[in-house]
Order: C-alpha cells, then sequence, then structure tokens
C-alpha cells in the first residue's frame, strides 16, 4: 500500500519521544509521577508473555499504587493482564484480570506454615472481545480500592483488606499476559494485544484516570427504537434484603389461565452456592402482567439448616387450573455442589415392603424405619412406632412435632440423594400442597440425582397423547455423565412417568448411545425446555457442552425420542440453562418458537432472545410433519451478566422474561412485543479512515546526509498500532525507514534519517509495514490492502547543502 502526498522542502526541527499511548493529559501526570513500570506493543498469543523479572524488586515494595493496561483480548476465560507471584506455591501471586463477563484482582497470600488468604475484588460487565478496553486499579491504603474502564468507575471497594504487592511471599515472577504457579495452577494465559501497561508506586488522581481510561470509550451504536416496538424497564422482583434473603437465583416464570404472572425463584439465604444450602422455593405475583408486584412474596417450602428446595419449574392443568410446581428436594447436607456423588448417593431413597415402595430412614445405630400408610413410622421388624412424618417431611412423637426429617437434627434420617418434588396449588400460588414425593415413579436406583430443567413445563394441547402434562428433567448416570428426559402425567398429575432420555438409541458417529451407561461429557445433555410443536410433537432445547443449543424430537409425547439429536448452530449459547416457548399466535404469518439464552458460546454474558419460524417440510414417514427453525430475528435483551432465564406469553401478544441479571442477587424481569424483538438495533461498527498525511515542516527547506524528515498520518478517531510500528519509505532508489516517535491517539508522527543524495527535488514514497496492524476502539481493522492515493500528489524531499 503507497502512500503518496506533497512534502515540502522544509528544515528538520527538534525530536520528542513519548509515550505511544497515553494522550497529552497523561503526559502532564507522568512529568510530575514517574512511573516504576511501562511497556508497550505487546502482542500475546500461543503462550506468550511478558517477562517483567528485572521490575520485581521495585515491584515487591508497593503497599499501594496504580496499574493502567490498555489491551484488546479475545477468548472466553478468565485472563491476566499483569501478575506478581511466587512461582513455588500454587496460590502466591496477585494479578489483574479481565474475562468477556468480568474484571477484578486476586491477591493470593501463601507463605511455608502460614494460613493461606484470597482477597478477591471483581465486578460483573461486559468486555467485548475484539474492543480496545483501557482498566485501571487503584489500591489506596486510606481509600481502598477503585477500577476505572473506559472512562467509568465500575467498582469501588472500601471494606476489603487492602493488600498490594508487597502482599505476596518472596515473589520471583513478574508477567504481562500470564501469571507464573507452581505447576499444575492455572496461569490465566492472555490473548490478545497489550497497547500499554504501566505502574506507578502510589495512587493517581481520579479526574486523570477517568480522562485516560476514557480514551477509549465508545458511542452508543443503535437506531431509535421503532415507534411499533415495545421494551420495559427493567423490574427488580427479587434483590438482596427482600423476604429476608440476600441470594436468589434460577428464575421460573408462569402466566396463569386467570391472568396471574407468577415469578418463581430459589431464596438462597445462606450464600448464593447450590445445595447443600439453606435453600427456599419462593413465588412473587403480579396481576397486571407485570406492572405492579405483590409486596411481599409467598414461601412454596422452607426446609430447615442447609436442607433445600432448588430449581422450579411451573405448569398448569387447564382442565381444572391447578398449578403445579415441580422442584428438586435434598435433605441436610445433601447436593450436588462438591462434585457428583460426594453429597449425594445413588438410589431412590424409597425401599419396597410387600409390593408398595416406602420412603425409609436410619437412626443413629442405622436401624432402618419406613414411613407407611398415613405417614406412620415402622421399625425394621415392621411394627408401627410412636412416630409419624407428615406431608411436609415434619417429624412428629406421641403427636408432637418434634423436627423435620430433612433437617440437621432429626433422630430418623432420610436416605442422603435427591428427591423430584411435586406442590400444587388452586387458589393462584396463595398456598401450596405438597411435596408429593416422584422418586418411587421416575427415579432409578442407578442415579445420582434427577432434577428438574428449571423454567416451565408444558400441557399437549394436540395430538395422541392431549392433556398429558410434561416437565423436563434430567439426570446423572453411573458414569457421572447427565442426560436430559421428560415426566409426565396422563391423569392430572396423580400418577408419574419417567420417559427415556434422548442419549437412549441416540446416534452418534455411527455409535448408539445408552442413557445409563455412556461416559463422554461430549455427549452430555443436561438442563432443557420443552415446546409442543403444531402436530403434537415435541421438541427439546437442551444445556450441554457444543456453544449451542442442541434439540431433540419426539413424536409420542416425551416418552421416546428420535435417534439424532440437532445442534442449531443459529442458537449460540454457553453451558447455562435456557428458555424455551411456543410463541401464543404467529410472527410474519407463521408459528413460531421464542428462545432465550447468554450469546456466548462459553461465558454468560449478552442475554439475548431470539424467533425461530416454524418451517414446515413435509411429512415424515411416521405420519409427522417434517419441522425445522429459520432463526430470523434475535435481539439483545440484557449486556452483561447474563445467567438462567424464564419466559412467558402474556396478552396481546406481549412477553414476560425473567432472567438473572447478576450471578446471585437482583433476579429482573421485562416485557416485550414482538416488534421489539425485530428491531434492527445496531448500527455497523465503523472502520477507521486516514484522512491526512504531512510532513512536519522544518527550517531551513533543504536536507543533506543524515538529516532526519518527520512524517504525521491523521486518523479519523482512535486507533491502535500493533506490531511493527514503521513505515517503509522509498527515495531515489535506497530504502529508509521511518520509526514512530509520537502518538496522541489519532495522529501518529514517523521519523527517519535520509541517505547521501545529490542536490535536486526527489519523490518519497512511503508504505506500511506488512507486520503493522491499524484497529480502532471497536477492533475494526484499516484496510491497507486497497488504500490509495491521487497518483499526483508526491511527497517531495529536495536535498542540497545547508548553506544554499
Amino acid at each position: 500500500m503507497m502512500l503518496k502526498g506533497l512534502l515540502p522542502t522544509l528544515f528538520l526541527t527538534a525530536l520528542f519521544l513519548l509515550f505511544t499511548s497515553p494522550g497529552a493529559f497523561a503526559e502532564e501526570i507522568e512529568e510530575e509521577k514517574e512511573p516504576i513500570l511501562h511497556v508497550e506493543n505487546e502482542e500475546i498469543s500461543g503462550g506468550y508473555f511478558t517477562d517483567l523479572n528485572h521490575k520485581i524488586d521495585e515491584l515487591k515494595e508497593l503497599d499501594q499504587g496504580t496499574i493502567i493496561v490498555r489491551f484488546r483480548h479475545e477468548g472466553s476465560s478468565f485472563q491476566s493482564l499483569f501478575s506478581l507471584s511466587n512461582n513455588n506455591f500454587p496460590n502466591g501471586h496477585f494479578h489483574l484480570y479481565v474475562s468477556p463477563s468480568a474484571i477484578g484482582s486476586e491477591n493470593r497470600y501463601q507463605a511455608p506454615g502460614e494460613p493461606q488468604t484470597n482477597t478477591h475484588i471483581s465486578q460483573s460487565l461486559t468486555l467485548e472481545n475484539d474492543y480496545v478496553h483501557t482498566l485501571a486499579m487503584v489500591v489506596d491504603q486510606e481509600e481502598g480500592y477503585k477500577y476505572y474502564l473506559n472512562g467509568e468507575l465500575v467498582l469501588e471497594d472500601t471494606t476489603s483488606s487492602v493488600q498490594f504487592l508487597n502482599n505476596i511471599y518472596e515473589p520471583n515472577s513478574a508477567q504481562l499476559g500470564r501469571t507464573e504457579r507452581a505447576a499444575g495452577g492455572n496461569q490465566y494465559t492472555f490473548h490478545g494485544d497489550i497497547d500499554f501497561a504501566t505502574v506507578y508506586g502510589e495512587p493517581l488522581q481520579e479526574d486523570y484516570l477517568v480522562e485516560l481510561t476514557g480514551e477509549t470509550a465508545r458511542e452508543s451504536l443503535e437506531n431509535p427504537l421503532p415507534d411499533d416496538a415495545m421494551v420495559t424497564d427493567p423490574y427488580n422482583v427479587f434483590y438482596p434484603g427482600f423476604m429476608d434473603s440476600n441470594n436468589y437465583r434460577i428464575p421460573a416464570l408462569f402466566y396463569t389461565e386467570k391472568g396471574t404472572l407468577i415469578a418463581g425463584i430459589d431464596r438462597r439465604v445462606e450464600s448464593g452456592a447450590d445445595s447443600p444450602n439453606d435453600i427456599h422455593s419462593a413465588i412473587r405475583r403480579s396481576y397486571d402482567q407485570g406492572e405492579t408486584w405483590e409486596d411481599e412474596g409467598i414461601i412454596i417450602n422452607a426446609y430447615p439448616d442447609d436442607a433445600s428446595n432448588i430449581d422450579l419449574a411451573f405448569t398448569q392443568d387447564n382442565s381444572n387450573e391447578r398449578i403445579f410446581a415441580l422442584v428438586d428436594g435434598f435433605p441436610h447436607g445433601a447436593g450436588l455442589m462438591g462434585g457428583f456423588g460426594n453429597n449425594a448417593y445413588p438410589g431412590t431413597g424409597y425401599t419396597t415392603v410387600n409390593g408398595e415402595d416406602y420412603m425409609f430412614l436410619l437412626d443413629e445405630d442405622e436401624n432402618e424405619y419406613t414411613i407407611r400408610e398415613e405417614g406412620i413410622v415402622y421399625d425394621g421388624e415392621g411394627n408401627p412406632t410412636s412416630y409419624k412424618v407428615d406431608e411436609n417431611r415434619d417429624l412428629y412423637l406421641d403427636g408432637e412435632k418434634i423436627d423435620n426429617i430433612f433437617s440437621e437434627t432429626t433422630p430418623l434420617k432420610p436416605y442422603k440423594t435427591s428427591y423430584l418434588e411435586l406442590y400444587h396449588s388452586d387458589d393462584e400460588g396463595d398456598n401450596w400442597t405438597g411435596p408429593i414425593d416422584l422418586n418411587p415413579e421416575t427415579k432409578e436406583e442407578w442415579m445420582i440425582f434427577l432434577g428438574v430443567g428449571p423454567g416451565n413445563g408444558i400441557q399437549l394441547s394436540e395430538g395422541e397423547h392431549e392433556g398429558r402434562i410434561i416437565f423436563p428433567v434430567y439426570f446423572i448416570n453411573e458414569n457421572l455423565r447427565q442426560a436430559s428426559a421428560v415426566v409426565y402425567s396422563d391423569d392430572g398429575g396423580e400418577t408419574w412417568q419417567r420417559g427415556e432420555s434422548p442419549n437412549q438409541g441416540r446416534v452418534v458417529d455411527g455409535n448408539v448411545l445408552d442413557e445409563r451407561y455412556f461416559d463422554s461429557p461430549n455427549h452430555e445433555i443436561t438442563e432443557a425446555q420443552v415446546v409442543e410443536m403444531p402436530d403434537g410433537q415435541l421438541k427439546m432445547f437442551m444445556r450441554n457442552y457444543s456453544g449451542y443449543a442442541q434439540v431433540a424430537t419426539s413424536y409420542d409425547g416425551g416418552e421416546t425420542w428420535d435417534s439424532e439429536v440437532i445442534t442449531e448452530t443459529d442458537l449460540v449459547a454457553p453451558y447455562s440453562q435456557m428458555s424455551a416457548i411456543r410463541y401464543d399466535g404467529q410472527i410474519d404469518g407463521k408459528d413460531a418458537v421464542i428462545f432465550s439464552s447468554a450469546n456466548d458460546h462459553t461465558s454468560r454474558i449478552n442475554g439475548t432472545v431470539r424467533v425461530g419460524l416454524i418451517e414446515e417440510n413435509g411429512p415424515l414417514e411416521n405420519g409427522f410433519t417434517d419441522y425445522s427453525f429459520d432463526w430470523k430475528y434475535e435481539q439483545l435483551v440484557k449486556e452483561g451478566h447474563y445467567g438462567y432465564s424464564s419466559l412467558t406469553n402474556l396478552p396481546d401478544g406481549e412477553l414476560g422474561l425473567f432472567y438473572e441479571g447478576t450471578p446471585n442477587t437482583v433476579m429482573d424481569f421485562i416485557k416485550f412485543n414482538t416488534d421489539f424483538l425485530k428491531w434492527e438495533r445496531h448500527i455497523e461498527e465503523p472502520t477507521p479512515e486516514l484522512i491526512n498525511y504531512t510532513h512536519l515542516k522544518q527550517e531551513p527547506n533543504v536536507y543533506r546526509k543524515g538529516d532526519s524528515v518527520k512524517v504525521e498520518l491523521e486518523f479519523d478517531d482512535f486507533v491502535v498500532l500493533m506490531g511493527d510500528q514503521t513505515l517503509k519509505g522509498e527515495i531515489d532508489g535506497h530504502a529508509i525507514k521511518f520509526n514512530l516517535v509520537e502518538s496522541n491517539n489519532s495522529s501518529f508522527t514517523f521519523e527517519a534519517t535520509l541517505p547521501d543524495l545529490k542536490p535536486r527535488a526527489y519523490d518519497l514514497n512511503l508504505e506500511f509495514s506488512s507486520d503493522l496492524t491499524i484497529y480502532n476502539k471497536y477492533g475494526k481493522l484499516l484496510d491497507t490492502v486497497y488504500l490509495h492515493f491521487d497518483s499526483s500528489e508526491k511527497i517531495k524531499v529536495t536535498a542540497g547543502n545547508h548553506n544554499e
């Protein structure tokens, strides 16, 4: 690519060498405060990192200071920008890190014979891959921690212990792009570019950091919302402090036949973690489609201690308007946290006596009891005792309540496994009856876990199995692999059966899977949602490890599944629960499915709702229709963290969405219409443009051998130059190299030394180095291949003697 233009014959003036990235305000600050460390133009990938060990002695003394990094990253994991560590320990390091969904720092202290500590501070937010970001971290012994990103203070922490680089025990490694740890430790490898990284030994001023990091702030690139499009602001249905809990997870949203909007949730009392934990099933209701909500929530069930109800799903029997809630139940200390099989064991928790299945209990001496008709507890000899257990699992002795069998203190304990529990309400959620334990009917003895695909179930409205109530579930098999399935009832919820998993008979690369024994994580399908097609067949949308939703098809109401599981490559989704519902009505004249998930292959970020128009591709041999989906529209509904979600149809063609907008605190509701989903929201991101190229004039206007000539390139906006920051010049057959000597985000000055030339005027031709990459804050590249200039414009250099 040739750069050609007019270069007047003027004499060279002074040369200034400045940092490449910070702007003019940064230069003023740096005149007053000298950085301990400044590194520029580091391209990091394939395990490469920048060694900073020559600065360890200075860095390890810092008890406060400022780190500033400008970078462009790619990938989905946690990645170190800057680190200081002792590589003889797995947990003796500090690092400032980023991921697509968070920024933060860890300060892990590990020393021989001393307790380990970790001061971990983080903030969930969106950090788009390929965009340019500027992150600053300030550690101040008086004011705590502050983190600035792209011109905003995104995190302030005044309560955590103030620790900085002097907290690392005998550090021997300092790096950009990696954290060196003892063998086997995650090194948080960075992938991308670091434009510059600077470390100061003192906290810098806020106005400077806002201005400097703000150089990579981006304007919103959105079209106006169309007049017919509607979307509400998020409403915090559950939040810290509500219902005396600081942690919530797993939203489930359901709109009843009578017009009650029910938002279900895990009320996680002690922490945001999964079971084992003190977790209660709770709801909050709206009677005006989410415009307003009840002041108080309702508890469906609350077990004591670290017993739990987790992962709700709702549906309704339209024949009598009974609302069903299916949920996982765990006795105290049981759950899947800590590894499959560590806190829950294979089995149903039931034993068979005279052809009947009864829950069994054990006392402290491992003597076995069974709960039989009317809740009466029988001993191992088959004799009734003075114990009785009611429907809520409360334990009575001689008619007096003494405990709950799911508690920590109960004298009679159930088997430590998962229990699939069904509750129902006949008054729009005011009161709930249950649990009815479905384990005897639906769980196998070889299953550690059989649990709910949270969100919603459905009732079939078409075909042979019209009226069937279906809930999606998933289980853990004998090789500790997960598989989706459904449980269903054909008698209004009185009795239940489990259908086969799509992994039963599934054909993968010519191999036929068995749901009980398959052992590859690549074949795992887990939390799911089920949608009915127009002819009554089912489509099940399943969580998995592929980075996309996978879809299975059933022609018999979920009892069995087609041998082929489809990976829907239009449905980008990480390993996370997703929501899918059949739309009440049509879109563009067709039946449709609405789908919600995070819009990333690996990270729970950027919640997106998609519209799949149902396409008919002719009849199948079994008499059903061959359906596929045209995923025609998609809309971003939540930038940044986006976890589990639940969709529901509302009146007038509107849709409700209840979602995890934070990892485990605030749970939000929005509603919108299909015109919102059709909104062409984003304006195309701009590409950088070179708008001017000039010679920086000097006096007098002639040159001789050894003199320097400067050329300035000006771009339309902020750009980053990575790689070989040079221009290649050619004058009178001589190749000369122009080095970057000064920059100010959008203008860059290059300088070269002239060879010996005879006195006359010469054309100077320039081109970028082939190893130089130029991109703007959106990560868009300058197209150097097709960039040309008018050949009539020449850069001219006049050679001669100084005394001419």
